[in-house]
């Protein structure tokens, strides 16, 4: 695992390696810096809707809404963050809980 700093954005490299939708997938870049208060709403509303009305009091230390933040700052779908090996899931939902919460 690396990661270089291009500008605001960060290249993650991921641990291992993976096939999404039958593509390699060996990094993404993330751009906390450019998301708005809309992003964060629209994560938010993702979020909801797939807990199905359940409530999470601090969504911002959960792995899943978490998951939605890291893929919209990377411009994937969220299921190329879930598939990542738990290593690297766990990297990058820390980054985006950090960016959040610091």
């Amino acid at each position: 695992m690396s990661e270089e700093t291009q500008g605001l954005a960060e290249v993650y490299t991921f641990a291992k390696p993976f096939i999404f939708e039958g593509q390699d997938t060996k990094e993404v870049t993330l751009d906390f810096g450019n998301l708005s208060g809309n992003d964060i709403i629209s994560c938010d509303r993702q979020y909801r809707a797939e807990q199905r009305g359940g409530i999470s009091l601090a969504p911002e230390m959960d792995k899943a809404y978490l998951a939605y933040v890291v893929a919209k700052a990377a411009g994937v779908h969220v299921e190329l963050i879930r598939t990542a090996k738990a290593k690297d899931f766990t990297a990058l939902t820390l980054r985006a809980r950090n960016f959040l919460l610091l």
